[in-house]
């Protein structure tokens, strides 16, 4: 059995190259014509209309999530008024967890030690200030 130069269809190597190469060729130009049809400026202005619309409904989304965690999250001792946040702290090879209120001097609540998950712990973050 010898080596055979050519494919089923008889094309060699360099002819099966060949023809990818020319079929690549005519892909650009397509694309490039398609770019040149396309009005820019409108196209810009289009573009420019949905990103508007887009970060006005993100900020109004992420504010509606914000009210909904601090009011999940809101410390239960009475006259208090503040929020329970995440405080994490690293603990041998792992990270942990708990939540203490923001008004901490004032305010001695907090919950258990846990180990952190990211995707798992929903919550408000502390500053580490």
């Amino acid at each position: 059995m010898g080596k055979t130069r050519t494919d089923r269809r008889g094309n060699t190597r360099e002819q099966q190259l060949s023809y990818e190469n020319q079929r690549l060729k005519k892909t650009v130009a397509s694309l490039r014509k398609q770019l040149a049809r396309l009005d820019l400026d409108r196209y810009t202005q289009v573009r420019e209309m949905i990103e508007e619309h887009y970060q006005e409904d993100q900020v109004q989304e992420g504010q509606d999530i914000l009210d909904k965690i601090k009011q999940e999250w809101a410390c239960k001792i009475e006259g208090c008024g503040g929020i329970l946040e995440i405080f994490t702290y690293n603990k041998i090879d792992h990270t942990w967890y708990y939540r203490v209120c923001n008004r901490a001097p004032s305010c001695k609540n907090r919950t258990k030690s846990q180990q952190y998950d990211p995707k798992a712990v929903k919550g408000i973050l502390k500053d580490s200030k």
